[in-house]
């Protein structure tokens, strides 16, 4: 009579993390977000990428004031001593986010005759997901408003960020960034133009919005994106000399890996395509009419990319389904984008684009 070891099917689980941590490149999921959109990028460098644990939610001081006391004197002075009222406290909930990577019983004992197998037929899985979590924030983080409608004109979801349409907007979005009203603080409105073209003014448009977000101060826009349609325009109505003007060092020095043909600048500072740029769209809250796309000009050193170390594409270990045939490994994130001046940045819905 043949002997069975046992009648009891294995589970697989630590089969399953003994040969996928040891040898599956998950660095994947952390690299992908980066190189899935140019933002990404260059909020990867250290000067914007904060790691933070615990707390309600994210709180950042916003300076909404000048100082009363400043004042001119002579002799023993008579100084005015007034209390400073002119910090305010934004807040961030802190927003999560979750993919799994899942591989059924049956995958798994087709090949269990080689540890390799099992390693590729994970690594298959982790590659999907290195690509499909990074997209859903990556596009979230251009447009997605809580609060109302997104920038793409689908509605926002309040389980997500805070996106550029609402942390560089002037209201017509969101009246609220930050947990904070734009109406009782006029300085959380970005400089934005929700009715632009393309065509021989375009590029007067661009400086008009350039000059109000930096109004000559020495923290200036650092960064612009765009979409395809509105970037090719731009490089159009550039002289020859015009259209190289960045080099590849320059934008790696910023945390971009590789610049490719993205070599453009508008007043210094990088223009650059993101595909998630939300293009082909109706205007602001409209519904119908002539479409286009966006142009941001960001001034990133307002900029935060608020991690939690414990949820920054963290990986769990692998666990049975208890009501199936199925194993799981879960991937979670926890942050948000946050920016403290968006009156130093601003944002232009362009026809066309």
């Amino acid at each position: 009579m043949a002997s069975y070891a046992s009648n009891a099917v294995n589970n697989y689980v630590d089969a399953l993390n003994v040969a996928t941590f040891a040898a599956v490149d998950f660095d994947k999921v952390y690299d992908q977000i980066f190189d899935t959109s140019p933002l990404y990028a260059i909020m990867k460098s250290a000067n914007h990428l904060i790691e933070q644990r615990g707390g309600l939610f994210i709180q950042r001081q916003i300076n909404i004031a000048k100082s009363p006391n400043a004042g001119w004197y002579t002799g023993a002075g008579g100084w005015k001593l007034a209390k400073f009222e002119g910090l305010v406290a934004a807040g961030w909930d802190w927003k999560l986010a979750h993919d799994a990577v899942l591989v059924l019983g049956d995958e798994i004992l087709r090949n269990s005759g080689a540890s390799e197998a099992i390693v590729d037929l994970v690594q298959e899985r982790v590659d999907v997901s290195s690509l499909t979590l990074p997209d859903l924030i990556a596009s979230d983080i251009y447009c997605n408003n809580p609060y109302g409608n997104r920038s793409d004109n689908t509605v926002g979801n309040p389980a997500s960020l805070e996106g550029l349409c609402v942390l560089v907007d002037d209201g017509t979005f969101s009246s609220t960034v930050g947990s904070l009203s734009r109406t009782t603080y006029p300085s959380l409105k970005a400089k934005v133009n929700y009715n632009n073209a393309l065509g021989s003014s375009f590029i007067n448009s661009l400086q008009v919005l350039n000059i109000a977000a930096n109004r000559g101060q020495s923290s200036r826009v650092r960064l612009h994106l765009t979409t395809e349609a509105i970037y090719g325009s731009y490089w159009a109505s550039l002289q020859s000399p015009e259209r190289y003007t960045l080099t590849p060092q320059r934008l790696e020095a910023m945390g971009i890996k590789s610049t490719g043909g993205n070599d453009l600048a508008f007043n210094d500072a990088p223009v650059l395509i993101d595909e998630k740029i939300p293009t082909n769209v109706y205007k602001p809250n409209q519904t119908t009419g002539n479409q286009g796309g966006y142009w941001y000009g960001l001034n990133t050193d307002w900029f935060q990319f608020i991690v939690h170390p414990d949820r920054f594409f963290t990986l769990s270990e692998w666990q049975k389904d208890p009501y199936g045939d199925q194993y799981f490994m879960d991937i979670f994130f926890a942050g948000a984008l946050v920016c403290t001046r968006p009156n130093k940045s601003f944002a232009t819905w362009v026809q066309g684009g």
